[in-house]
């Protein structure tokens, strides 16, 4: 755990536009026209590192970076050019519910999450009767997640993803459903798993929640970074300069 680290420099991802991939198909189709391109880049030569005891924030508007620059520490996004480098167990918190099959039963489904994120080998029954307990779902556990609420379903994902052990915590917009108890409780075990990491990185738009864990933030806009400083200093900065608010 002391030797986990992050560094990523000058890193660029490529996304898909869709709409342009849209339009370049139908002119295939019809016109026999060649394919075209149709990445687009979500990140722009970003540099990043966090070493023990980094608490950061990510700050910024809807579609500024902040959960493709996650997706790239956590190797869930392929970089086109740069260089990544991560050293530490990963627990990323984001996406989650990935993997799940509808057919599958709860019981099984917390199964494929471990397999999705290659932890098959720290799943046990032990592991999985924590899930159980922690979600609630009680004898809903043993039917088809297609019956499931969508409140079922993310108490499960949220569950499934929450026990592991990370040297490296990534949150990207963590939320419980549920009623209030569930919600608390959620948010006590998160604070848990911030505590016994190394590095912790944090995507939210609850503002109060950033100021209360994180000891470094970073302002994200149009696939770059664009400053680093205080909590105060950087909310100051992207209220001002990105959504244009009086002081």
């Amino acid at each position: 755990m002391s030797q986990a680290h992050i560094s990523i420099q000058n890193v660029c991802v490529n996304g898909v536009d869709t709409h342009a991939r849209a339009s370049t198909l139908r002119q295939w189709i019809l016109a026999g026209k060649r394919l075209k391109s149709t990445g687009i880049p979500i990140l722009k030569n970003v540099s990043f590192e966090a070493k023990v005891g980094d608490r950061v924030a990510v700050i910024g508007c809807n579609g500024s970076g902040k959960s493709s620059l996650l997706k790239v520490i956590s190797g869930n996004y392929p970089v086109q050019s740069g260089h990544r480098e991560v050293v530490g167990n990963i627990v990323p918190l984001i996406e989650m519910g990935a993997g799940f099959d509808g057919e599958a039963t709860g019981r099984a489904n917390i199964r494929l999450s471990y397999a999705y994120r290659g932890k098959l080998s720290e799943y046990n029954p032990y592991v999985e009767q924590l899930i159980i307990d922690f979600s609630e779902l009680g004898e809903k556990i043993d039917v088809p997640l297609k019956s499931y609420s969508s409140g079922m379903m993310a108490r499960l994902a949220f569950s499934s993803a929450i026990f592991q052990h990370p040297d490296i915590l990534l949150l990207d917009e963590v939320f419980a459903a549920g009623d209030a108890g569930f919600t608390h409780k959620s948010a006590q075990e998160i604070r848990r798993q911030v505590d016994n990491s190394a590095i912790t990185i944090f995507v939210s738009h609850s503002v109060d929640e950033m100021m209360s864990v994180c000891n470094r933030f970073i302002l994200m806009h149009q696939g770059q970074i664009i400053n680093e400083g205080t909590g105060a200093e950087i909310m100051k900065q992207y209220r001002r300069d990105i959504l244009h608010l009086p002081d």
